[in-house]
């Protein structure tokens, strides 16, 4: 055995040793910001979070006191949320989703009625079409929850 060859050999295993140890802080650390970084929240979270100020805002308009109109520009809100919504989702709550859609199409042909001849049953009928948005609403929020 030469001298010095020991010494040489100890050293290249400290040093593989230590590289192993530094490349597993490495990825420690790149896991741990992977997790607090904003992206790592799936988009149908924000989504549903937006969607669902939108539905309360609609639950809480005063059809009297703020008109048709108020319901209107709600519901486009509400609408376009949905699409971006059905979007991020890529088939996932497909059924909340569709009866989203449908209640949506039936309080539009509600407002199209009441804009055409405003009286009581026109109005009642905007109240329980909006009702039926907001509880459709409702259904989709508790379903996408389980994800965020």
């Amino acid at each position: 055995m030469r001298a010095g060859t020991g010494a040489s050999h100890d050293a290249s295993m400290i040093a593989r040793r230590f590289s192993g140890v530094i490349a597993a802080f490495a990825l420690a650390a790149a896991l741990l910001a992977g997790c607090s970084s904003a992206s790592s929240t799936p988009a149908v979270c924000t989504d549903i979070a937006n969607l669902k100020t939108s539905v309360t805002g609609l639950k809480d308009i005063n059809v009297k006191e703020q008109g048709v109109s108020a319901v209107t520009d709600e519901l486009n809100k509400i609408k376009g949320q949905l699409t971006t919504l059905k979007n991020d989702a890529k088939g996932q709550y497909s059924t909340q989703i569709d009866d989203m859609s449908t209640a949506i199409d039936g309080l539009s042909a509600s407002l199209t009625a009441a804009k055409a001849s405003t009286n009581a049953a026109t109005l009642g009928a905007v109240a329980t079409a909006a009702h039926g948005v907001v509880t459709a609403g409702n259904n989709l929020v508790t379903a996408v929850s389980h994800t965020c």
